[in-house]
């Protein structure tokens, strides 16, 4: 969860509050040389993330992996799921996974008018 684009994603989502209980109760292990295990640097990520609306995973879960996410978003604005893009640092760079970030939050705005009608 603190390691992945979508479960940083989800994190940077929640309240203060909420985040702190969460944070406070994970084991923070080191999967990588990159994975975050200092509390305080992971929420300056995760307030970053929720300024930017995405998520990224720079090797953080999996070396040699990357990843980014977008949230869709309920009728009221709420983190519902997201919409990853994940690939081996050997095809593709996090840099070039970000330049996918426009389709991906139009495929979850496309995600968003489905889940309303449904809601409707």
């Amino acid at each position: 969860m603190w390691c992945t684009a979508t479960g940083k994603l989800y994190l940077s989502q929640l309240s203060t509050t909420s985040r702190m209980k969460i944070l406070q109760g994970l084991p923070l292990d080191k999967f990588t040389k990159n994975t975050i295990t200092d509390i305080d640097a992971l929420n300056a990520e995760l307030d970053r993330i929720a300024d930017t609306g995405i998520g990224i995973d720079n090797e953080e879960f999996i070396s040699e992996m990357v990843a980014v996410a977008v949230p869709i978003l309920d009728k009221k604005q709420r983190y519902l799921a997201s919409l990853y893009l994940h690939a081996p640092t050997i095809r593709v760079s996090l840099d070039d996974l970000l330049t996918h970030v426009p389709r991906l939050q139009k495929a979850a705005q496309d995600v968003q008018t489905l889940v309303y009608d449904l809601q409707s």
